[in-house]
């Protein structure tokens, strides 16, 4: 409770030895203007609210209990206006904030038939300063110029419900999101590079990988819903090869070639029947890249 320097305050002293309150707090030194008795171990007193911290520091430590605590007269007065300047205070506190909030970032939706590029949306924005909690961008030029650039985006629009910009991106009808075929492993080995602007990646770079494997499904999630879409990307795999060809040395490396590609690495040896070419080959495979 706050003590006021003006005004008196009434509370209740509750006790065994009640009646001996008042006597104790003017021994005390604390100025008593009024006592009642309510009942046997109960007493009303009436002190001067600057004197409340001392009054309840001389009873609390004779074991007195102080209950129901008014204001009287100005110091009610003050009461009240603190209790209407806190609630002021509050009330434009929460202006504030949502004032705030109203001009900030909290979500982000993609919306359209291109809503399944809203990773890559959201990279953008990322990428052009458009986070959580900053500021609602004033200038989209640049995000929507990048936006179109993604396949097939014909149209890009930006607006702001509350908090919540909403992003709606357009897809020309030819590159709607349609069932297409996943991107398979060429050969077993290690995923060294892969590309996914379309898809689901399934393996990560590093991951080995057996021939055949998928390693970009033909789907989109959106939470546990699968949206089909036409896969677009690449993945280079690092495998190991040994072969033995007949024949002269170069004939048996440019043999491993046509059969490996362009091996990263390669290395020779003679063997009763020809050459045993051993290496590192990277091979390349993409859907849709042009």
């Amino acid at each position: 409770m706050r003590a006021f320097p003006f005004g008196k305050v009434v509370f209740t002293v509750r006790s065994l030895s009640a009646s001996r309150a008042p006597e104790r707090l003017a021994k005390g030194g604390v100025g008593v203007l009024g006592a009642r008795e309510l009942q046997k171990n109960a007493v009303e007193v009436t002190i001067r609210a600057k004197d409340m911290k001392k009054a309840f520091a001389i009873l609390q430590s004779s074991c007195y209990n102080i209950e129901n605590i008014r204001y009287r007269g100005s110091a009610r007065a003050a009461q009240r206006a603190l209790a209407s300047a806190g609630l002021l205070a509050g009330a434009l506190l929460f202006c504030a904030v949502s004032l705030f909030a109203s001009t900030r970032v909290l979500k982000v939706e993609v919306q359209g038939s291109g809503a399944y590029y809203e990773r890559e949306v959201l990279a953008i924005l990322r990428e052009e300063g458009v986070t959580p909690f900053s500021a609602m961008p004033r200038d989209t030029g640049g995000c929507t110029a990048r936006i179109l650039s993604l396949p097939g985006v014909e149209f890009c629009s930006f607006k702001r419900e509350g908090s919540i910009l909403v992003v709606e991106v357009q897809c020309a009808q030819s590159e709607a999101p349609i069932a297409g075929m996943p991107l398979t492993s060429p050969v077993s080995g290690v995923v060294e590079e892969l590309i996914v602007i379309r898809g689901t990646a399934l393996v990560f770079e590093g991951e080995e990988v057996a021939a055949g494997d998928t390693v970009i499904a033909d789907y989109v999630l959106r939470g546990e819903k699968k949206i089909p879409v036409a896969v677009i990307g690449s993945v280079t795999v690092r495998s190991e090869f040994s072969k033995e060809y007949e024949g002269t040395e170069a004939e048996a490396v440019a043999q491993a070639m046509l059969d490996f590609g362009s091996p990263a690495e390669i290395h020779t040896r003679k063997t009763e029947r020809g050459w045993l070419v051993e290496g590192v080959a990277k091979t390349s495979v993409s859907l849709n890249l042009g």
